[in-house]
This record gives C-alpha cells, sequence and structure tokens, in this order.
C-alpha cells in the first residue's frame, strides 16, 4: 500500500519533470498487500469443479476436441498381435474380438502412453519414497524463491498445493490408480471404439 499525502511543516520540495510538474508531497509506504490477501493471511486456492477427476469425468470433454481435432496415426499396422486369438489381419475386416484397425491403432496409442507413465510414475514412487525416508512425511516443500507456481499439474488435477512430502503421496497414489484403470481397458473386449480409446490416452 502506497500513500501519497501533502507534506506538512516541512520545507517545499518542487518536483519537475518533462511528464509531471509537482510540490509539497510525501510519499510513505505502509504494509504491502501480498497476493494472498494480506501480511500473515494464509494464501487460498479455489478448487476446480473436478479434482482428481476419473477417466469419465472428462468424457465430454474429451469427445469435443475429438470432434474438432481428428487423431492421425503414422505407422499404421494392419495386425492385431495383443492376444491368444490371433494374430489378427485387420485389412478392410475385423479381429477375432470384434476390434477393426481403428480402435487397434487407438488402443495401440493408449498403451504406450500407459507404457511411458508407468516409467516416469516409477522413478517419482521411488524419488518421493527415498525423500520419506530421508526427511519424513512432515517435511517441508521448499522450491526456493525463483519458483512462481509450485507444482501446477499437480495443482490442476488434484486441486492441491503440495507443501509436506507426505502430499506428493498422494498424487503418486492417484496416478496409480488412474494408469490401472486405463491399462486394464487395452485388454480384450474391453472397448470397442477407438474414440474411446483416444479418450483415455488424453486422461
Amino acid at each position: 500500500m502506497i500513500v501519497v499525502a501533502p507534506k506538512p511543516k516541512s520545507k517545499p520540495k518542487d518536483f519537475k519533470d518533462a511528464f509531471w510538474k509537482t510540490k509539497d508531497i510525501k510519499v510513505s509506504i505502509g504494509e504491502i498487500d501480498e497476493a494472498g490477501g494480506g501480511m500473515g493471511t494464509p494464501e487460498v486456492e479455489v478448487k476446480g469443479p473436478t479434482p482428481k477427476p476419473s477417466i469419465t469425468d472428462l468424457r465430454s470433454w474429451d469427445m469435443k476436441l475429438m470432434g474438432r481435432y481428428e487423431p492421425f496415426y503414422a505407422p499404421f499396422c494392419d495386425m492385431c498381435c495383443l492376444c491368444t486369438f490371433g494374430k489378427c489381419d485387420l485389412t478392410n475386416k475385423k479381429g477375432a474380438c470384434g476390434i477393426d484397425a481403428a480402435a487397434q491403432q487407438a488402443r495401440m496409442v493408449l498403451l504406450a502412453s500407459c507404457i511411458g507413465s508407468a516409467c516416469h510414475s516409477g522413478h517419482s514412487r521411488h524419488l518421493v519414497e527415498h525423500l520419506i525416508e530421508e526427511f519424513g512425511a512432515d517435511h517441508p516443500i521448499d522450491m526456493g524463491m525463483n519458483i512462481d507456481i509450485q507444482a501446477p499439474i499437480m495443482m490442476t488435477v488434484l486441486g492441491k498445493k503440495p507443501k509436506k512430502l507426505g502430499d506428493l503421496k498422494e498424487a503418486m497414489d492417484y496416478l496409480e490408480e488412474q494408469m490401472i484403470h486405463l491399462l486394464s481397458s487395452c485388454h480384450t473386449g474391453q472397448e470397442g471404439k477407438s474414440i474411446d480409446f483416444e479418450s483415455k490416452a488424453l486422461h
């Protein structure tokens, strides 16, 4: 808060510039009103409409995206080799389980997404467990002065700002739970349309 008021009982000073001209002013700096609402006031984060969304919670939004931006797959494979019914040739026909070429390509993209996510989340799990073992679950997280927004993805998806190392376990538990559901949909006969696999790949 900056207060500008007339300067009493002192020698007047003139301020002249090409931009302005004034005299008899006093500038005093009081409390600094931070973005959180004031001195000592904790910063309140407003949760979005879908904290910890399930696969179906964001499906309608996925469908809007798919309606506007059609997925493109390259390289394209005409075979499905994922189950004991086949190998199935999907050229202009369906496989033994009823899947067609478009759904198979979308399923492979979802499967690849799950593999990559499992790899990186596995590393994250190791790091979190090691840090908690070293410092304890109640150890505060301090990212330093150069980080404006801490963990923006976690705040967006979980609706929670991590303050202690134990908060990161909650994020890992949610991630691993969702990955199990996504990976299970890649099993034979779980989905029949490519757009359902594509929606899950966006999750």
